[in-house]
């Protein structure tokens, strides 16, 4: 029987839902990193790199290149949610019930469910463990998704819980929430990495579904909130990657007072995701050229702000 410690006990109530743990990452933030993915996001950003967090709630995903079209999932699914035929496998989600059958009865492990609920203190507990790999990197726990400000409760916590410990701590947001919920998340952390996709409010509504006014807004709010904030730019080809886009990313930042930034060249495996879901990926393209991602960063440089390498 595992045995906890008293701080942990409170925390036990606090409950979220998250899609993975990956203890040991060396990107969104410094030194080693332990990544909570959390579950839900406000917007559809059409190249969304993690569409599985998109929804709030757990969701089953086949990859397909591991089906064997064997038919087990079909004959244990008690609402049949799974349609097989002899290279095909459909999978009606709206119905499913999550009961795991599918998952459990697939000897080729092609099924799985994305999303979990975890409490605060297990999350902690994780996070402790790995001290010492955070002590000698300087490294900590950044919480990303889906949106962090959509559980709020269950973010502050861990947060709080791992800066009491003095582990790093670290966000990533994409500023659609309201400020109350954002300042509480900054209050415990120690990096909020802020995402600025297109300057654009209508661009911004055709290619994340959402207005960019709340995520102006909020990035204005940060700028005189005392906290470590780093602006970065996904480099989606010809959609956010355009001068006019960056320049006034960039103009926009120097009047807010926001000064790091990071450019995020395209990454285009994000395709074989949207299959697991049975889902369509629309955004094509290639990743800049080091050439080019080394430009955007000295324009950014000229305009008196402070680059960082990805």
């Amino acid at each position: 029987m595992a045995r906890h410690t008293a701080w942990q006990e409170p925390l036990r109530a606090v409950e979220g839902t998250i899609f993975d743990i990956d203890e040991i990452a060396t990107h969104d933030g410094p030194g080693l990193r332990m990544m909570v993915y959390l579950k839900g996001c406000p917007l559809r950003c059409l190249w969304c790199h993690s569409p599985e967090s998109q929804s709030a709630t757990p969701e089953v995903v086949l990859v397909r290149d591991r089906c064997a079209y064997c038919g087990a999932c079909e004959q244990v699914c008690p609402r049949g949610e799974h349609a097989i035929g002899a290279k095909s496998h459909d999978i009606r989600r709206e119905d499913c019930v999550l009961c795991g059958g599918c998952v459990e009865n697939c000897a080729q492990r092609a099924l799985s469910i994305k999303g979990y609920t975890a409490s605060a203190a297990d999350v902690i507990a994780k996070a402790v463990r790995m001290e010492p790999f955070f002590t000698y990197s300087n490294g900590g726990v950044t919480l990303t998704g889906g949106e962090v400000t959509h559980q709020v409760d269950f973010a502050e916590a861990v947060l709080a819980g791992c800066r009491g410990r003095d582990i790093h701590t670290a966000i990533e947001t994409c500023g659609m929430c309201s400020w109350p919920a954002l300042e509480r998340l900054a209050a415990v952390s120690d990096l909020v990495l802020y995402d600025l996709k297109l300057i654009d409010d209508d661009a911004h509504r055709r290619w994340t579904g959402a207005s960019n006014r709340p995520v102006l807004e909020n990035a204005s709010r940060l700028a005189g909130h005392g906290v470590q904030t780093r602006v970065r730019v996904p480099l989606i080809p010809e959609v956010t990657d355009t001068e006019e886009n960056l320049r006034g990313i960039y103009a926009f930042m120097r009047r807010v007072g926001l000064s790091e930034i990071e450019l995020l060249p395209y990454n285009p495996s994000a395709s074989a995701k949207y299959e697991w879901l049975g889902r369509e990926y629309s955004v094509e393209g290639e990743p800049q050229a080091p050439e080019a991602v080394s430009r955007m960063r000295d324009e950014a440089a000229a305009m008196g702000l402070t680059p960082v390498a990805a």
